[in-house]
């Protein structure tokens, strides 16, 4: 399995989970964004980014959003492929003092997956958006955009015809999903508890702000951003 299905399906598990790939407890040093919220954030977000570009580059006619939509697909995959080697499929899980929950590793992250989902990235979530407000995005808690927010952004794009309005609003939503991006990539960069997955997160930074200011450009030819 993937790393980018396991977390997702790891954190939006409503049930009890069974665990297909290898947990590893790792205190968190102080002041460190955990790597399991990294995780869990940056691969929401790559997700959201890469299927809302497939679906763009699938229905539109304008050729310069359909040039920016393959290349975002191949960023995307490329940046999941780095972070997925440099793991080896295990998922650091944070453990308070560093020590296993009841039950063991896999046992503690079986019985209690929202206390890490919770737990991590909520208080990196605090950062992340603390990082969004200086940018001026981001629509849900903390400035970040929301699971159903998402979902909700996702399910308007398949819904739309092939047209200005189409292009208009996919164009709005990628820039906003790089944003986050920039934030949860350049916080972690800055202060992530993995040292390999902060030079992965810092090299990620270049093209994220090049697909920004891209996005930036087209959404002014566009004439402003696009109407809900």
């Amino acid at each position: 399995m993937h790393r980018r299905d396991f977390v997702v399906r790891m954190l939006s598990a409503t049930a009890a989970l069974a665990v297909t790939r290898t947990a590893v407890a790792q205190p968190v040093p102080a002041g460190a964004m955990p790597t399991a919220a990294y995780l869990a954030m940056a691969t929401k977000g790559g997700l959201f980014l890469e299927n809302t570009a497939r679906d763009a580059f699938a229905k539109t006619s304008n050729p310069r959003v359909k040039k920016f939509a393959r290349a975002e697909v191949t960023e995307q995959v490329a940046l999941a492929n780095k972070i997925d080697a440099a793991t080896g499929g295990v998922v650091p899980v944070p453990m308070a003092g560093g020590a296993p929950g009841p039950g063991g590793v896999v046992g503690g992250l079986v019985a209690a997956p929202f206390a890490i989902a919770g737990g991590a990235v909520g208080a990196a979530t605090g950062v992340v958006g603390g990082v969004l407000g200086a940018l001026g995005g981001g629509g849900g808690p903390g400035g970040m955009t929301t699971d159903e927010q998402k979902a909700q952004i996702q399910a308007q794009l398949a819904g739309l015809q092939p047209g200005p309005q189409y292009d208009a609003t996919f164009v709005g939503a990628s820039l906003q999903g790089h944003q986050e991006a920039l934030a949860i990539h350049g916080s972690y960069a800055e202060s992530g508890e993995d040292p390999n997955l902060r030079r992965i997160a810092r090299g990620a930074l270049p093209l994220i702000r090049l697909h920004i200011s891209q996005l930036s450009q087209m959404q002014r030819m566009m004439g402003g951003a696009a109407e809900g």
